[in-house]
C-alpha cells in the first residue's frame, strides 16, 4: 500500500512538471510574436541649410541731402542743406548659403538690384528757374543673416555692406546752367523678413531693408557758367520687397 501511494505521488509530480514546462514554452512563444520596440528617435526639423538663389521686386523710398560746401551762391546759399525725397521700383536677384544647427539658421547673402528712386523738384531758393533732381539707379548688398526655423517658416534679421550709384543734378533753366554728378556711394544696410516654404525646394518671402549710403563729395567741379560748385551728397533708402528662392539643400 505504501509503495503504491509513493508511486502515484511521483507520477502526479511528473505530470504537473510537464504541464508547467509546456505552459512556460507557450508563454515564451507568445512574447516572441510581438515586435520589440526600439528607442524613439526625435524627428529632425525641416532644413534650410545649403545654397539658394532667387529674385526680388518691390518699392523703395529714398532721402537725399545736398550740403553746399563751397563759396558759390549760384544755386544755393553756402553751408545750406537741401533735402529731397523720392521713390520708385527696385528689383533684382540674390544668392546665398545657409548653415543650420537644430533650428538656428545663419548664413551669408549677396544681392544686386536695379532701382529707380527718382524725383525732381523746384529749388527752394530759386523756384522759378532752378530744378534739383536725384536718382538711385542700382543697389548692391553683402549681408549676414540669422533666423529661427519654425518648420516651414523662417523669420530672420540681416545686416552688412551696401553700395549704390547716386545721380544728382542742379539746373538753372533760365541761364541753361547746370551741375551734375554720378557717383558710387558705400555704406551699410540692416533689416529683416520672413520666408515660407511652399514646397521642399521653393520659398516665398517678404523683406524690409534700411540702407544708409553715407555722404560723398559728388558735385565737385565747375558749372556751365564757370562757377565752382562743391556739394556733399548723402543718401538713405527704405525698401519693401517680395522674394522667391530656389533651395538646393534637402
Amino acid at each position: 500500500m505504501l509503495f503504491r501511494a509513493g508511486r502515484n505521488l511521483i507520477r502526479s509530480l511528473i505530470i504537473v512538471g510537464c504541464a508547467g514546462f509546456l505552459h512556460a514554452e507557450r508563454a515564451a512563444a507568445a512574447d516572441l510574436s510581438y515586435p520589440v520596440k526600439g528607442p524613439v528617435v526625435a524627428p529632425l526639423p525641416p532644413s534650410w541649410a545649403g545654397f539658394y538663389v532667387g529674385g526680388q521686386v518691390g518699392y523703395g523710398m529714398d532721402s537725399v541731402g545736398w550740403r553746399n560746401l563751397g563759396a558759390s551762391a549760384f544755386f544755393s546759399p553756402p553751408g545750406s542743406l537741401t533735402r529731397d525725397h523720392g521713390g520708385g521700383v527696385i528689383g533684382g536677384g540674390q544668392v546665398g548659403y545657409n548653415f543650420q544647427f537644430n533650428r538656428i539658421v545663419f548664413g551669408l547673402e549677396g544681392s544686386m538690384s536695379a532701382a529707380d528712386f527718382d524725383r525732381s523738384f523746384a529749388s527752394p531758393y530759386f523756384p522759378a528757374t532752378d530744378v534739383w533732381s536725384s536718382r538711385i539707379t542700382w543697389l548692391s548688398t553683402v549681408t549676414g543673416r540669422i533666423g529661427y526655423g519654425f518648420d516651414t517658416w523662417l523669420p530672420y534679421i540681416k545686416g552688412g555692406l551696401a553700395v549704390a550709384n547716386v545721380d544728382t543734378s542742379i539746373a538753372n533753366t533760365a541761364a541753361g546752367a547746370f551741375s551734375q554728378s554720378s557717383a558710387v556711394h558705400s555704406g551699410w544696410t540692416v533689416g529683416g523678413g520672413v520666408e515660407f516654404k511652399i514646397a521642399p525646394k521653393f520659398s516665398l518671402g517678404l523683406e524690409f531693408m534700411h540702407t544708409d549710403l553715407g555722404r560723398s563729395n559728388d558735385l565737385n567741379g565747375t558749372s556751365t557758367t564757370g562757377t565752382p560748385e562743391n556739394y556733399g551728397v548723402a543718401a538713405r533708402s527704405n525698401s519693401f520687397m517680395a522674394r522667391f528662392n530656389y533651395l538646393f539643400g534637402r
